[in-house]
């Protein structure tokens, strides 16, 4: 992948392979890169690292394969107890660095004597109901930059939800939030938020599908980009 992709705002994202799942179920999750949801294929994910978290807290070990009927990759893990489990997908791309004619370059070995080196993090998140009609709240990972939603549950265009963003567990004030769903038919993303004080907004759906929101945001040397997708939104 190239810095000015990752600066452009390509990201990892993830979408369900259906829209829940039961007891026991072996659970697939799409694992897709591109820019608004617009899938590029990537092979270079030795990297990424998926964890699953069930209702109780646990960790549920998973993995991530080849996508062999589809773009991108899938996260592969077995359900236990019905409710809500999070799962995330985070990727550290390394350290690149920009020469003087403006383009960027992967770092060898991590380390760069150029200036204004970045280091790229990015994180997907998806929550994945087992079970009908599962509704809860999202949990925290308290782990690099969340998109955590207030509620969790069936969602239809004119509904409201309400979404924090937070670094290492605090709420991220000023952080830029942007919006777009699988089926829109534009480039890039529809809708764009600034986080208040408390690092939430509140978004009104206004179309059916997938919604993804993205959050970017830079801490010294290193740039996080984190999405999280609502699915299922009829």
């Amino acid at each position: 992948m190239k810095a000015e992709q990752l600066s452009g705002g390509y990201a990892i994202w993830l979408e369900p392979v259906q829209l829940h799942f039961h007891h026991g179920d072996q659970v697939k999750v799409k694992v897709l890169w591109g820019l608004g949801m617009k899938s590029d294929d990537l092979s270079d994910c030795g990297q990424w690292k998926g964890t699953v978290v069930d209702p109780a807290g646990a960790q549920v070990p998973a993995q991530i394969v080849r996508n062999e009927n589809g773009p991108g990759n899938l996260l592969v893990f077995n359900s236990g107890p019905e409710g809500i489990y999070t799962v995330q997908v985070e990727n550290d791309a390394g350290l690149f660095y920009r020469a003087g004619d403006g383009s960027w370059s992967k770092a060898e070995n991590n380390r760069s004597n150029e200036r204004d080196g970045l280091r790229f993090k990015q994180w997907a998140r998806l929550l994945v109901p087992v079970g009908h009609h599962v509704h809860g709240k999202g949990l925290p990972l308290n782990r690099g930059l969340e998109i955590i939603p207030e509620e969790f549950g069936d969602f239809h265009p004119g509904d409201f939800i309400g979404l924090s963003v937070l670094y290492e567990g605090q709420p991220l004030t000023g952080a830029r939030v942007r919006a777009t769903y699988h089926l829109y038919e534009g480039s890039g993303f529809p809708h764009t938020f600034t986080t208040n004080e408390y690092g939430q907004f509140e978004f009104k759906f206004d179309a059916r599908g997938h919604w993804m929101f993205q959050a970017d945001s830079r801490a010294g040397d290193m740039e996080h980009i984190a999405t999280l997708v609502i699915p299922g939104v009829r």
